[in-house]
């Protein structure tokens, strides 16, 4: 009888002294493809959201890695995650979603974050998918462009062309523009170092540039910014994240308030509610303006636009 009873006792004290040996943990995966200010704000997002439940870090532990904007990298951190077999798979940027679900078992749920068109990368309709699309307000953000600048006539764009959302922004851009006979001049490139020479391509070209949600174009936007600056070309976007960064004037998701949106969908599914919906669209539009670009370049708003107004 004692001994019995002394071994309760140790595993008693060893669950007060050690919760995660009384009790597993949730765990939450992250596969975030690179390091820049949007998609580390949604991964700060996610973390605040969790913590303000209450249910990080008693509840779950997140193990984190980044792919340093290589596919292979998110590919290999895929597989290996899913051999954990995680409650929760969490993908940061449109590539991770896509190396995700290959490596993803039917134990896991996946969940992801900024992914502009979710259902070009077949991530809707499925019962083990949840996420928070950020399709960028693309027709809103040229209309007060145009506001801006009644008589432009050409804008250009940087992308990489393998990244599928990119693409999808890059060919809904051309639409919006094509209907206001705006021109549009786009440029591919394949990685980073070709962003110099991308940019050398549009000046004198092009009265704008728009920046659209590109990992790669993103990671190097302190370069753009500069080139901006030094051709009074200015810069555009629909990530607000980057107006702080050097861009005139962006429309759009504020990816920190996705973080905390898709960070309270899984405390729902962790606490046993049901949502309403598995693929949620972002619900915080935010407009930035940059004025101290605006200042430098001799740019007027009108006030109705500083105003948020349509």
């Amino acid at each position: 009888m004692k001994k019995g009873f002394f071994i309760v006792m140790i595993i008693t004290l060893l669950g007060f002294i050690c919760p995660s040996i009384a009790e597993d943990k949730v765990t939450i995966t992250v596969n975030q493809f690179v390091s820049h200010v949007a998609l580390d704000a949604a991964y700060n997002g996610l973390v605040k959201s969790l913590e303000e439940r209450e249910i990080l870090p008693n509840k779950v532990k997140i193990i984190m890695a980044n792919a340093q904007g290589n596919i292979g990298n998110s590919a290999q951190i895929a597989k290996h995650q899913a051999s954990a077999k995680p409650e929760f798979m969490v993908a940061i940027a449109t590539p991770s979603a896509q190396t995700l679900m290959k490596a993803k078992t039917d134990t896991s749920t996946l969940a992801f974050l900024a992914v502009s068109d979710p259902e070009a990368i077949n991530l809707t309709n499925r019962a083990d998918i949840i996420g928070v699309a950020d399709n960028p307000p693309i027709e809103e953000l040229i209309e007060k462009i145009t506001q801006i600048f009644p008589d432009i006539k050409n804008i250009g764009v940087i992308f990489n062309y393998g990244e599928i959302n990119s693409i999808k922004t890059v060919e809904r851009l051309e639409k919006v523009l094509k209907d206001r006979n705006i021109i549009l001049k786009k440029i591919a490139i394949t990685n980073s170092n070709d962003i110099k020479n991308a940019f050398n391509k549009l000046i004198g070209e092009v009265n704008l540039i728009y920046i659209p949600q590109d990992n790669t174009v993103v990671s190097a936007l302190a370069s753009m910014v500069s080139m901006s600056r030094a051709n009074k070309i200015p810069l555009i976007a629909n990530d607000p994240t980057l107006v702080d960064q050097g861009v005139m004037m962006a429309l759009g998701t504020n990816y920190f308030r996705s973080g905390e949106q898709l960070g309270n969908m899984i405390a729902d599914l962790i606490e046993g509610k049901k949502l309403e919906k598995n693929i949620q669209n972002t619900n915080i539009k935010e407009l930035k303006i940059n004025d101290e670009v605006v200042k430098e370049f001799g740019i007027v708003i009108p006030e109705n636009i500083k105003r948020g107004e349509n």
